[in-house]
C-alpha cells in the first residue's frame, strides 16, 4: 500500500487492467481513422467482457451496434479509450464521470505537450474533472493501453492488432511508438508482452503508478521501463527496492542521455553529475538493469526469463564452434567486465583438467572453448558436467554458425539445453549467420535466448549481473555533531564563503586545511611564520564563487617578500573588481604538497535527489570528466567499493594505499551525513580540490550552495 494508492495499486487500477466493460468514445466507421482501428482491434481480441463503440450517429461499426451516447449503454463502463478532438474532451469526460466510469485513456493530442497556454489550461481542466469524479486517466497524448493478459488491446497503434500472446513482461514507456519495435522482439525471445502502457503526458497516472501496479500484479514477472524522466526520485527508489524484494527484475532503457540543458551552476559537482549519470547511479545501486536499445531491452527480458536460479558462482562459461569466435567472445567479456570461469589465464583445473586429459588429441582447451580442440560437439556434455562438478554452474554464452548438417546443429542444441536444465543459469546463443526456424524454435521453447549480433547479446546479458540479489546495507548513522549544524546552514545567500563552508565541513568530518584571516601584509607575514612557507593568499569577495577565475587566488608564495608583494597586488585586484576592501575577507593558507587533486561533492539532481560526486580535480575536473556518482543514502562499504572500482579510486590507492582510500571514503561519508541531516537546506557542495598525498588527504577549498526556497 502507498500514499498514492491506499487500497493498493492492484485494486485502484483494476477497472483499467481488468475491465468487465470497455468503450471507444469516438468510434468511427471509416477505415484508417483511429476510432475505427481501435474498434477493430478490440473486436479481434476476444475480450471476454462487453464492448461498446460510442458514436453520435449510432448505427453499426464493423458489424456491431454503435451507441449514440453513454445514456444508451445498459451498464456502467469500467474503462474507455477517448479518440475525439481535444476541445471536446472536457465535456465528454464530464459525461463519463456522471455515468460512474472509473478509468479513461485519452488518445487525442492538443494538451500540455503543445507548449501553449491553451494546451496547458485544457489539460488542467481535464485533470480537475477527472479528480473530482474519482476517475483515473492515462495520457492524454497516448496511443492506448495494451493488455494481452486480459485481452484488452485498447488503442490504435499497429502492433495492438497483432495476435495476443500473453507473457510475463510488462512495460511502461515514455515513447509509445517504441511498442511496435519491442513487441515482435519479445515474441522472438518467447518473452511475451503482457502489458504495455504508453504514458503520454502523465496528467494523472505516471510511470511510477504503473511500476507500483506491475510489482503487485501476479501476471507480471519482469518489468520494463522506457524512461525520459521521473517525477519523484524517493518513490522510484522505494519501488525499486520493492520490486527486488518481490523478485521482479526491472530493465530500463533511458532516453535522452545528452548533456544538453545541463546549464551553468555554481558548483563543479553539479556540472559533473548530470541527469544521465544520476540515473546510472540509481540503476546501479538499486539493481536495475540498464540497456541502450529496444533490441537489448527485449534481449535482457529473454535472458532473465532463462534464469531459473541464482547461483553464487556467476563466472561465465563460453563455448564456440570456431576459433575466431572464441577470441571474440573473450574480447567482449573483457570489454563488458564479465568474469570468465576457469583459471586467470583461461586454462582449467580440477575435474575439468582431468576430463580434458582423457580426450585423445585434445588441443589447448581454454575458456572460451572452441569445440574443435576437444574433438567435436559430442564431448561438450561431459566437459560441461566436469565444469559443474567443479562448481562452474553460472551462465553460458555460445557463439555458433551453421554446421554442415542440421543433425550436428541439434547436437549442439542438446548439450546447451541440457546445461540450462541442470544448472538453471541462463544459456545465451549468438549466431550472426542466423539459425533455421526449427532450431530457433527449439531454443526459444527451452528459454535459451538467441541473438544475431554479439553487441546486443552482451548488452542484454549484462541484465543477469545487474539484477543479482544482494543484501542492502544501511548507511552509517548521522553523528550528533552533524545534526547540530543546521543553524549554520540557514541562510539566504547564494553560497557560503570558503571559510563558512570549510567550518561546516570540518565539523562534519571532512579534513580541511587551516585558514587564517589577515587584514594587512604585516598580519599575513606574521601568520606565515606560523604556517611556514610556501603559502596561498585568497580573497573571498561577495558573489564570487570561483575565486581563481576572478584572479583572487595567489599560490606559491615562498617568502616574506613574495607574500608582501602578493598582498598589495590582491588589494589592487579587489579595488579593480569594484569591491570595497572592508567587504572582502582575505585568508592565508599553507600550500600543501600533493600527488593528485580530486574533487568531492554533492549534487542535487531534481527530482532524483542528492548524489555523492567524486572526480579528478584541479584543471582536469571537467576536461577529463572522470566521475563517480552514488545516490544518497548509501552504505559506507558501497562508497568504498565504488571508489575502489573506479579509475579515480585506483589513482588514490596507487598514491596513498588503502589508508588514502579510507580517508576519501570517510570524507564522502561526512558529506552524506550532512545531506541526511540537512538535505532540505543544501543544493550542492564542492570540496575542490582534495589533495591526495602519500600519507594524508586534505581539502584546501570548499563551497556550499544552499537551497533557495
Amino acid at each position: 500500500m502507498s500514499e498514492r494508492f491506499p487500497e493498493g495499486a492492484l485494486a485502484a487500477l483494476r477497472p483499467l487492467f481488468k475491465p468487465k466493460s470497455v468503450a471507444v468514445i469516438g468510434a468511427s466507421g471509416t477505415r484508417g481513422k483511429q476510432g475505427n482501428t481501435a474498434v477493430r482491434y478490440m473486436l479481434k481480441s476476444g475480450f471476454a467482457g462487453n464492448f461498446y463503440p460510442i458514436n453520435p450517429g449510432g448505427g453499426e461499426i464493423e458489424g456491431v451496434r454503435a451507441y449514440k451516447s453513454l445514456d444508451e449503454v445498459p451498464e456502467t463502463i469500467d474503462t474507455a479509450l477517448m479518440v475525439i478532438p481535444a476541445a471536446m474532451t472536457a465535456g465528454s469526460l464530464k459525461e463519463c464521470v456522471a455515468h460512474g466510469m472509473k478509468s479513461m485513456v485519452i488518445g487525442s493530442v492538443g494538451y500540455a505537450e503543445m507548449g501553449t497556454d491553451e494546451g496547458r489550461a485544457l489539460q488542467a481542466e481535464v485533470v480537475k474533472i477527472a479528480k473530482a469524479g474519482n476517475l483515473r486517466l492515462v495520457g492524454p497524448n497516448t496511443n492506448g493501453i495494451f493488455n494481452a493478459t486480459d485481452r484488452v488491446p485498447l488503442g490504435y497503434s499497429s502492433a495492438y492488432g497483432h495476435d495476443l500472446t500473453p507473457g510475463p513482461v510488462s512495460v511502461a514507456a515514455h515513447s509509445g511508438a517504441l511498442f511496435n519495435s519491442l513487441a515482435p522482439r519479445l515474441l522472438e525471445q518467447r518473452a511475451g508482452l503482457g502489458k504495455f502502457v504508453p504514458l503520454g503526458n502523465e496528467a494523472d497516472l505516471s510511470m511510477l503508478d504503473f511500476l507500483e501496479y506491475f510489482i503487485e500484479d501476479p501476471d507480471t514477472g519482469i518489468i520494463g521501463l522506457i524512461i525520459e524522466g521521473i517525477s519523484d526520485g524517493n518513490r522510484f527508489r522505494a519501488l525499486a527496492d520493492q520490486a527486488r524484494a518481490a523478485g521482479k527484475p526491472i530493465v530500463a532503457l533511458k532516453l535522452g542521455r545528452s548533456k544538453a540543458g545541463q546549464g551553468a551552476t555554481q558548483a563543479h559537482s553539479s556540472r559533473l553529475a548530470g541527469s544521465a549519470r544520476a540515473f546510472d547511479a540509481i540503476f546501479r545501486e538499486y539493481g536495475i538493469a540498464q540497456v541502450p536499445t529496444v533490441e537489448a531491452l527485449a534481449g535482457a527480458c529473454g535472458v532473465l526469463l532463462g534464469t531459473k536460479v541464482r547461483v553464487a558462482n556467476t563466472k561465465l562459461v563460453s563455448v564456440t564452434t570456431t576459433g575466431g569466435g572464441a577470441s571474440m567472445m573473450a574480447d567482449f567479456a573483457e570489454k563488458y567486465d564479465i568474469p570468465l570461469a576457469g583459471n586467470p589465464d583461461g586454462s582449467w583445473g580440477g575435474k575439468v583438467a582431468e576430463y580434458i586429459a582423457t580426450i585423445k588429441d585434445a588441443g589447448m582447451v581454454r575458456n572460451p572453448t572452441d569445440t574443435g580442440v576437444i574433438g567435436g560437439q559430442q564431448n561438450m556434455t561431459p566437459l560441461f558436467e566436469a565444469q559443474e562438478a567443479d562448481g562452474w554452474i553460472g551462465p553460458t554464452m555460445v557463439f555458433t554458425h551453421p554446421l554442415p548438417n542440421l543433425k550436428q546443429s541439434h547436437v549442439v542444441a542438446d548439450y546447451l539445453i541440457g546445461r540450462a536444465q541442470r544448472t538453471g543459469s541462463p544459456v545465451v546463443v549468438v549466431a550472426p549467420d542466423g539459425l533455421v526456424p526449427e532450431l530457433r524454435d527449439r531454443y526459444a521453447e527451452n528459454n535459451l535466448p538467441f541473438f544475431r549480433d554479439v553487441t546486443t547479446a552482451f548488452d542484454s546479458f549484462q541484465a543477469y549481473y545487474a539484477t543479482m540479489p544482494r543484501t542492502k546495507q544501511a548507511p552509517d548513522p548521522v553523528p550528533a555533531a552533524v545534526k547540530d549544524l543546521g543553524a549554520k546552514l540557514a541562510t539566504k545567500a547564494a553560497f557560503l564563503s570558503e571559510t563558512e563552508s570549510a567550518a561546516i565541513l570540518k565539523a562534519a568530518g571532512v579534513p580541511m586545511v587551516e585558514s587564517k584571516t589577515v587584514t594587512s601584509a604585516a598580519e599575513a607575514t606574521s601568520a606565515a611564520k606560523t604556517t611556514g612557507y610556501p603559502v596561498v593568499l585568497k580573497a573571498l569577495a561577495p558573489d564570487v564563487a570561483h575565486k581563481a577565475a576572478a584572479g583572487f587566488v595567489m599560490a606559491g608564495l615562498n617568502d616574506e617578500g613574495a607574500l608582501t608583494k602578493a598582498y598589495a597586488t590582491m588589494d589592487e585586484r579587489i579595488a579593480k573588481a569594484g569591491f570595497k576592501r572592508a567587504d572582502v575577507q582575505v585568508i592565508l593558507q599553507p600550500m600543501m604538497a600533493a600527488k593528485a587533486e580530486i574533487i568531492l561533492g554533492v549534487s542535487n539532481e531534481d527530482p532524483l535527489g542528492h548524489f555523492l560526486v567524486a572526480g579528478l580535480g584541479g584543471i582536469y575536473t571537467e576536461i577529463l570528466d572522470e566521475v563517480l556518482l552514488l545516490p544518497i543514502p548509501v552504505a559506507r562499504a558501497t562508497i568504498r567499493e565504488g571508489l575502489a572500482g573506479s579509475k579515480l579510486g585506483r589513482l588514490v590507492q596507487h598514491i596513498g594505499g588503502d589508508a588514502a582510500l579510507d580517508q576519501v571514503t570517510s570524507a564522502l561519508g561526512a558529506l552524506q551525513a550532512l545531506i541526511q541531516a540537512h538535505g532540505d537546506k543544501i543544493e550542492s557542495i564542492d570540496v575542490n580540490p582534495l589533495l591526495v598525498g602519500e600519507k594524508s588527504c586534505i581539502a584546501v577549498d570548499a563551497l556550499i550552495v544552499p537551497k533557495q526556497k
